[in-house]
Formats: structure tokens, sequence, C-alpha cells
């Protein structure tokens, strides 16, 4: 089976993709600098910590069939309060890793992120789309996406740009369980309370994407890299779901939940607060996601809606009694 090597191996979506990799039969050479907000650990399946871009970082991945490269500096507040820092990990380490790739002929897929398309002239947004990056966070990604493609171009080898929209939905790995802190989150932990935050304006619009879906994404780009891809020309991957929801939309699916499960709770007051991201968020009231050509290339379809997975959500974060069985990965 072939060999894959995996970077950010110990984070939100590493930590879920790792087991996937090694339950699908494939060699895994992961690693991972624990620098990131989030550890995932499987004390049976050790990752090395290492930088993906030092000399022994190199020498774990030199010998992969292809390479899924998952670990940045992640995060628009991360990299706009330490540009310096940030682009020394998301571009320069990721150069040095990619000139290896292009002399070892290693396919590689990169994890670039929505962001890329700041406001775009057209929606919905295709595998086509242009990046018109609009900070710093997502200036890293769009030169991470260049560079994938120089690679790509330079290197004679089949190379994807594999772009992830909003991802939410978490796992359980070693009885701990694993989320990422986004909106869909925030809500299940603020239910409870009776009140959710919506940040300004809240007709701001995002693409959801169950984290299952994107670990069957990134099994998929694995394959399609395997099988050689498409080598003529950069390949972008939308892993999004096509299901765009406003966060306004996204409170009221949470608070209707909620009182399917506890109707005699009291009302679950949805206020909008001042955005602490605001001038820098993108804010699209009519944002939406084609992946017709990413079902195309990779023959695989999102099976999650924030509806469908909204009860295993909140049982997990202690909202609904008794808690929904939560899925697991390892």
């Amino acid at each position: 089976m072939a060999t894959v090597g995996l970077t950010g191996a110990t984070g939100f979506i590493g930590g879920a993709v790792l087991p996937a990799l090694l339950a699908s039969g494939y060699e895994v050479r992961s690693l991972d600098n624990r620098s990131g907000p989030v550890r995932v650990e499987y004390p049976d399946r050790p990752v090395p910590n290492l930088d993906f871009a030092s000399d022994a970082g190199l020498a774990q991945l030199r010998d992969c069939d292809v390479l899924l490269h998952l670990a940045a500096v992640s995060g628009v507040m991360a990299c706009a309060s330490d540009p310096v820092g940030s682009a020394r990990t998301n571009i320069a380490g990721t150069t040095r890793l990619f000139e290896q790739c292009r002399v070892r002929r290693i396919p590689v897929a990169f994890a670039s992120s929505f962001a890329v398309v700041g406001s775009p002239d057209r929606l919905p947004v295709t595998e086509a789309t242009p990046a018109r990056p609009t900070h710093e966070y997502a200036r890293q990604k769009a030169e991470g996406e260049r560079l994938v493609e120089w690679l790509g171009r330079e290197g004679g080898v089949a190379t994807a740009a594999v772009r992830q929209s909003n991802v939410y939905g978490g796992y359980r790995a070693n009885s701990r369980y694993i989320a990422k802190g986004n909106v869909i989150q925030v809500f299940a932990q603020q239910v409870g309370s009776g009140r959710l935050t919506v940040n300004a304006p809240g007709t701001q619009r995002r693409d959801f994407v169950h984290l299952e879906d994107v670990v069957a994404h990134w099994l998929a780009v694995a394959r399609y890299l395997l099988r050689g891809g498409t080598v003529a020309g950069p390949t972008t991957i939308n892993v999004a779901s096509g299901e765009s929801l406003s966060v306004l939309e996204v409170a009221d699916k949470v608070a209707a939940c909620y009182h399917r499960w506890a109707p005699t709770a009291g009302e679950v007051r949805i206020e909008v607060v001042p955005n602490p991201r605001g001038g820098v968020e993108l804010v699209e009231p009519s944002f939406a996601v084609s992946r017709v050509e990413t079902e195309r290339r990779l023959g695989v379809r999102c099976q999650q809606t924030v509806e469908s997975a909204l009860p295993a959500i909140l049982g997990e974060s202690g909202a609904l009694s008794p808690r929904p069985a939560g899925r697991t990965t390892g």
C-alpha cells in the first residue's frame, strides 16, 4: 500500500485524517510540532514532534508516495498578530518542503481556505474562482496555492489546492471530544444559558461542511493524486457542502434543535453584538459555493447537514440530556 505523508497530524483536522488513513490501509509518515491550539494524541499512533521544514522533518517525509500538507499557522487573528512569524512557517517553510517534493517528484495536496477568494466578482464560488485575498491569513494561503501550482508545473507531478470551507463537528480521541471553536460550537456552548450572541451584522453567509465530510475529501484527494491526478495544470478542490447559511440562520437552527430536546426550557434569546473581526471578516449575504468539478474529479459527496449534525454537537456540549452517542475516529 502507498505511503502517505501527513503534516499537522495532531491538529484538529489532521487528528481525524490520521486514523482514517491508517484504517484505509496506508502507511503514514506523520509529524507535527505541536504549536497549534489543538493537540490530538493517540498513544498507539505516535506522531514525531518535528517541524515540517526542519532537516529532520524533511527526512521523515522524503520517501512518501503522496503528501497531504495540513500544517500551518492557521487563523485570521493568528496571522494578523504575527505576520512575519506566520509567514516564516506558512510561506518560507512550505517553500522548502515543496522544493524537496519537486526534487523527489512527490505529489502534494495543500490545505487552503475559502478565505483566499475574498469578495468574488461572481457567485457561486467555483473551483475556477481566482484568489483575491483581503487579509494576511488569506494572503498566506493564496501564496501556498501559488507554490503548489509551481510545484506541479516545475516538478511535473500532480498537485491540488484543497480549499476548505467552514468546518464544524467533532470527534472523540482517547475519550476526549475534539472540536473547533467556530460559530456552531460557540452556539452549542451558549444555548443552555438561554442566550446566543451573533457577531454583527449576522447576515454574513458561510458554507458549512462537517468534519466527517472533510476527512472523506482528504482520503479522496490522496487517491486522486496517487492515480496521477492532473499534471497539466493546478487542481482546485472545493471542500464545501453547498449548504450556505447566515450566522443568524445557524443561531435559529441551534435554538430550534435545543427546544425540540428541551421543550420546557425558557426562551433562547438571539442578540447581535459588535463584531471583533469587523473590517476583516467577509460579509457577503449571498455567498454560495459550487462543488460540481470537485465531485467530478473525486467522486465524493457530502453526507452531513447542519440540522442533522446538531443533536450530536449539542449533546457533546452538554446542552442536551441524555447525550446522543458521539462518533469516534480512534
